[in-house]
């Protein structure tokens, strides 16, 4: 009875899956009933209030006025006996469900718990009437289990005696109430995982396919315009079954030395309000309809932050002079031409065109979803697709439009930049970067640099054994911070050209052959706000991070470097240049997201960590939502650290040494820029060349070749050869600026 009405009135599994739905539902065969919102709202008030004035009549004491109220209370009385009152529970439950379908829910029954619980109320009523020997004259009085209860004993006493009548009646029902509830399929789990080994980190293996848009959102919409042809439909194949004796891969076990995944909060799953994206499709084709564009919506993608509609162009038909008609595709620049109409119809804040999708034959109009999701760490890194990089220096960038992970690898990168307004969501993405990496790699494996000259983002991570020093804040130590980092990287060249290596992994390899216990661990330099640094020394940041960008990749140093101001003048064409891999969170113009990303698409963003992630091989950017790190999960895992790394800690900085270096000589020579052109343009650094060119004694001529070696220009002096090398290539520019230019004797020239 409950199964045949639930039927009737479609409660099935919702078309569409959020990010949350790990493993796609199959769909089951259905009869829809697309109630209109009125009659939606009166049948439900109705059998709401049959239900009101069913318990009424049922209520002691038994003398209603009203005939028809006595006929009704009377019958199911004589049917049921007592479990008459069973009716008005079933009308409730009947009346709320018509009510959620009038307001656009969707819900999913189980018609095994169901069934269950019709098991077990009609077995109630058979125990009721054996109770007292099934007496025919008390089930028309409405006591017992009324009729149908007495048909029921009559049934089971014709073939079983009295006692297996009833233990057979007390059996269904336990067993139909504990299957109602859940119990017995609680109790079946909690033996399955008892017997299984545990581990947090597996996953169900069906996670790791990742299903097509017609299958992860559902395109089965409720009009006859958006239903997929028979062709489609029969192209799509059941994906094939995994052979048993082909076991899934292994995950990795995770090091005990790492913090544990508790340490950040879990991730809240949601759902899809379908009669808002039903209601959203309809407008689309309308919209676009009117102004004489044929389209038609066959998916929708359910992101956390944002709904992508899929829409297929239609055709049009031209007649042409002869007479024949002709059927033409609608060009794509029609309906992107259509975006400030769209965004009026739908009545949305942002609208954003993807014409076309990669590798689809659709556009994909992404709007805001009413029902937006955090999107957390702690999934993130625990999915396959994080696993599967295998990299030390894996990032999580967050999840797609789809709700897909998005993962990326820095070593591949290898440097990144990061832009975009003031509460976009730059400052986040930095921490759950490096939060992802102190939770995947010890301070032997990794050492950060962290530079903040906003002094309030990056101080969470002070102290923090991975740190080398502390969290520089001073943009003038910055200079001499990054000078260091130049050195350092030409440190390793000199190691791997001693060990006949050519990157930092066969190093660490040859390390491990070789016995040593230190292994050379990555180098990571995060700058929170490049435009402060821009702004104060632009010549010497641009010359240092450009000299990184170019060489630092093989000997595992790489940067991440972040701004809020993307102008010319901050991300300049030389160091576009070498970070090929950006992220554009909201900025306020198309100029803005064009000095980024080459082309226009960030100033249809939401803020909030949403972002567009262009990765160096990718063709177009990918639109992404960013995962959200708080306060209190930095604070745990920092402590963590804190308390259980025992190894050795390097309290003082090692360009400690440099910037007191630096305050003895107060500045730098007048010439060291005409001798630093001179040097890059002949590719040549020998002390006589300076004498020559610039016509000065040969002391100074070397002072000016040391302080080029300490900037990084020159490499160091070689036994048996006068002249250096030269590690900057020709062109690159040089300039120190005014502030260090030196007014104290320059001494003689000769």
């Amino acid at each position: 009875m409950v199964c045949a009405m639930a039927r009737m009135l479609d409660f099935d599994s919702p078309l569409y899956e959020s990010p949350g739905d790990e493993v796609p539902r199959r769909r089951r065969p259905r009869l829809r009933v697309d109630l209109p919102v009125w009659l939606g709202n009166a049948l439900g008030v109705a059998l709401m209030t049959a239900a009101l004035i069913t318990v009424i009549g049922l209520a002691p004491p038994a003398t209603h006025e009203g005939a028809l109220l006595t006929l009704w209370v009377r019958f199911w009385r004589r049917v049921l006996g007592w479990g008459a009152w069973m009716i008005p529970i079933l009308l409730s439950l009947m009346g709320l469900t018509v009510l959620q379908i009038s307001a656009g829910v969707r819900m999913q029954w189980r018609w095994t718990r169901w069934l269950a619980w019709e098991v077990a109320y009609f077995a109630t009523l058979a125990l009721l009437s054996l109770a007292h020997q099934a007496d025919f004259h008390r089930a028309l009085n409405g006591y017992d289990g009324g009729v149908v209860g007495w048909a029921l004993a009559s049934a089971l006493l014709r073939v079983l005696p009295d006692w297996a009548a009833i233990m057979l009646s007390l059996g269904l029902v336990i067993f139909g109430v504990s299957t109602g509830v859940g119990l017995l399929g609680w109790v079946l789990d909690l033996l399955r995982a008892s017997l299984a080994e545990p581990d947090f980190l597996t996953l169900p293996a069906q996670a790791e396919e990742k299903p097509r848009p017609q299958t992860k959102t559902g395109l089965a919409l409720s009009s006859e315009s958006r239903k997929p042809s028979k062709a489609r439909t029969s192209k799509r194949k059941p994906p094939p079954p995994q052979s048993e004796t082909t076991p899934p891969p292994a995950r990795t076990p995770r090091d005990t030395q790492l913090p544990p995944l508790d340490l950040l909060d879990p991730e809240e799953k949601g759902r899809a309000d379908t009669a808002y994206i039903q209601d959203i499709s309809r407008r689309i084709e309308e919209t676009l309809r009117e102004f004489g564009v044929p389209a038609r919506v066959v998916g929708v993608q359910v992101g956390p932050s944002v709904l992508q509609f899929a829409v297929e162009p239609g055709h049009i038909e031209r007649t042409l002079p002869d007479g024949t008609v002709k059927r033409q595709k609608v060009r794509v620049s029609k309906i992107v031409g259509l975006r400030r109409d769209l965004a009026l119809a739908l009545a949305v804040k942002r609208l954003r065109i993807q014409a076309p999708v990669p590798g689809r034959p659709y556009l994909g109009i992404e709007i805001p979803n009413p029902q937006a999701t955090l999107v957390r760490l702690r999934p993130l890194l625990m999915s396959p697709e994080f696993q599967k990089v295998g990299s030390p220096l894996t990032i999580a960038v967050g999840r797609g439009v789809a709700g897909d992970i998005v993962v990326a690898d820095l070593r591949a990168m290898p440097h990144l930049l990061v832009a975009g307004t003031t509460g976009s969501g730059k400052s986040i993405f930095l921490k759950a970067l490096i939060l992802t990496f102190i939770m995947n790699l010890s301070p032997q494996d990794l050492r950060l640099i962290l530079i903040d000259p906003k002094r309030v983002e990056l101080s969470r991570f002070q102290g923090l054994p991975h740190l080398l020093g502390r969290v520089e804040v001073e943009p003038k130590r910055v200079q001499g911070v990054l000078q260091w980092v130049v050195a350092e990287m030409q440190r390793r060249y000199r190691l791997f050209e001693k060990a006949r290596v050519r990157d930092i992994v066969a190093y660490r390899s040859h390390q491990a052959r070789q016995g040593e216990e230190e292994r050379l661990p990555y180098l990571v330099v995060v700058i929170d706000e490049l435009a402060d640094l821009m702004v104060q020394a632009p010549e010497q940041t641009e010359f240092a991070l450009v000299r990184l960008a170019q060489l630092a990749r093989a000997t595992g140093i790489h940067l991440v470097i972040s701004t809020q101001r993307p102008s010319v003048d901050v991300i300049t064409g030389l160091i576009k240049a070498n970070f090929p891999a950006r992220i554009a969170f909201l900025v306020a113009s198309s100029v803005d997201s064009r000095v980024i990303l080459d082309q226009p698409g960030a100033e249809t963003l939401l803020g909030r960590g949403d972002m567009l992630f262009l990765p160096p091989d990718a063709p177009a950017p990918i639109r992404v939502q960013g995962p959200f790190v708080s306060e209190q999960e930095i604070r745990r895992v920092v402590d963590y650290w804190k308390q259980s790394w025992s190894g050795e800690q390097a309290h003082e900085a090692p360009w400690e040494g440099l910037l007191a270096g630096e305050q003895h000589v107060q500045r730098w020579d007048p010439l060291l820029e005409e001798a630093a052109r001179i040097v890059i343009e002949t590719q040549r650094a020998h002390t006589s060349l300076l004498q020559r060119r610039l016509r000065i004694g040969y002391p100074r001529a070397a002072r000016i070749m040391e302080q080029l070696e300490r900037l990084g220009i020159v490499g160091p002096a070689e036994e048996g050869s006068r002249e250096r090398v030269v590690l900057v290539e020709p062109g690159t520019p040089f300039h120190l600026g005014e502030s260090n230019a030196s007014t104290d004797d320059q001494g003689e020239k000769e």
